[in-house]
């Protein structure tokens, strides 16, 4: 792969990592706490709709992260290479928490809203978030070295 593929694969991995961040940060500090208003009644069918809904639109922008995080580190001898690996063992933990933990917990709650789930889905999603911003502030960095 020559320069310029390096770049594009770069600028749409960046891109696609600030837009998970931000959508992880929305969720974390808006979306997730205000499940605790939706109520009983209707919680259930929230749940599975919101999963449903946020579905299609995350899972192919963290696919497109993945596959462009994996093209970029078969680049070899790039001056950035020890800082995408670390980026790549952050999305690692990403999909880990992801499918081990956050997953789970959102198909027990399509069965109804449990308190102690919720404040798991809550507190665990940390490590999304976490890794996320983590992940931006490293590729920004790559992105100033680049240039």
């Amino acid at each position: 792969m020559g320069t310029n593929t390096f770049e594009l694969l770069f600028v749409i991995h960046y891109v696609s990592t600030l837009i998970m961040t931000g959508a992880i940060w929305l969720a974390q500090l808006s979306q997730y706490p205000l499940l605790v208003y939706v109520g009983r009644k209707n919680f259930i069918r929230y749940e599975h709709e919101h999963v449903r809904r946020i579905s299609g639109i995350a899972w192919f922008i963290i696919y497109l992260e993945l596959i462009t995080s994996v093209l970029l580190l078969l680049q070899q001898g790039t001056r950035t290479n020890k800082f995408l690996w670390i980026a790549f063992i952050l999305i690692v933990i990403i999909w880990l928490a992801t499918w081990f933990i956050q997953y789970p917990i959102h198909k027990k709650l399509e069965q109804g809203f449990d308190k102690r789930l919720y404040r798991k889905l809550v507190s665990s999603n940390w490590i999304r978030t976490i890794s996320w911003t983590i992940r931006s502030l490293i590729l920004t960095y790559i992105l100033s070295i680049l240039l």
